[in-house]
């Protein structure tokens, strides 16, 4: 269904020791081909998938790990149930040599249950790992995860952060649309989704271009890339991504990480004080406010400001300092409070 004449750039070359800081920044999502393939996971994978499991017992310190659970009959969509008020999955708390054993049991049934365990941190389950798949560019504040499970299927969503995704031990397929497409994609509540992020209501590997015809539009945009065992993937920040798992034992490794401003607020935060505050005005109100933000918060010409002095600009100079954002954000704190 993707755009074929979308092609998505692709390096060789690139390892974790040599890439480019500018590169994880990119802008356009960019497939790193073989990128993690000296990773001692990596090559465990390649050689069996219950060599790459042993392997994951012996770097696990941890008690249990959040796993869910869903019947053949979601075919690894991991989703709502049929009124949105809840998912259509059982979150577990398992050992992970429960959970390991559940997807060999598994690999045999011609129509398996779906075992899936979403974002872990490796820092605080995998701390031996961490050591072993360092990028030697990657910002020291990065959140390294780990993802494992059997076949699955994760509608489409966007992450804030920049994201590495490395894929370690079976095949990944990513469908990407840029962050415009959002009006084509049918994205879901916003305040109750099975991983948290707003995800796409369209089944993209099945579409029912009835019940939602302007996914058409989003497909014309959209582009695919299948990653291999060793393949990495950048993928930019608000890009809306599904990711299906193809083989009976998958794992991916990926890294969040943002420009470094870490002071600042978060945009969802203001985007649901924007809803609580905004939203139902009437129109001629929401007009004159979106022009305030648009001058305020979207205009990158910082020239609107240039006949105060700089010493009196208070939070309109950019970028504002730690300071500023900790007076700005005990304000907002106090207002709220009212």
């Amino acid at each position: 269904m993707a755009n074929k004449k979308l092609v998505i750039s692709e390096y060789t070359g690139v390892t974790p020791q040599n890439i480019d800081r500018t590169l994880l920044y990119s802008e356009q999502p960019v497939i790193l081909k073989n990128f993690a393939s000296d990773w001692t996971l990596v090559h465990h994978g390649k050689k069996s998938l219950l060599k790459a499991m042993d392997y994951l017992r012996k770097k696990f310190d941890g008690d249990s790990v959040n796993a869910c659970y869903l019947h053949n009959d979601h075919q690894g969509r991991v989703f709502y149930n049929k009124d949105l008020s809840g998912f259509n999955f059982d979150p577990v708390q398992l050992p992970l040599n429960d959970v390991l054993a559940q997807l060999i049991d598994q690999i045999s049934k011609p129509h398996p249950d779906t075992i899936y365990v979403g974002s872990t941190s490796i820092k605080h389950y995998f701390p031996e790992l961490l050591e072993e798949i360092t990028i030697d560019t990657m910002p020291d504040d990065a959140l390294t995860n780990i993802w494992m499970g059997n076949q699955t299927n994760i509608s489409a969503h966007y992450d804030v952060a920049q994201n590495l995704a490395c894929s370690v031990v079976g095949r990944r397929r990513f469908t990407l649309f840029p962050p415009e497409q959002i009006d084509n994609l049918y994205i879901g509540p916003i305040d109750l989704a099975p991983g948290g992020q707003p995800i796409s209501l369209a089944d993209l590997t099945n579409p029912d271009f009835e019940r939602y015809p302007k996914l058409k539009h989003a497909f014309n945009a959209s582009q695919v890339v299948e990653l291999e065992v060793g393949d990495a993937l950048i993928i930019p920040s608000m890009w809306w991504h599904q990711v299906e798992a193809l083989a009976p034992f998958n794992v991916l490794i990926n890294y969040w990480f943002t420009s470094g401003l870490g002071h600042l607020g978060q945009p969802s935060n203001a985007l649901m004080h924007g809803i609580l505050s905004l939203r139902d005005l009437p129109k001629v109100q929401k007009d004159a406010w979106k022009k305030l933000f648009d001058h305020y918060v979207f205009n990158d010409e910082y020239s609107n400001f240039e006949h105060i002095q700089p010493s009196a600009q208070g939070v309109l100079r950019s970028p504002l300092n730690e300071i500023t954002a900790r007076k700005l954000r005990a304000q907002i704190q106090n207002q709220l409070r009212r």
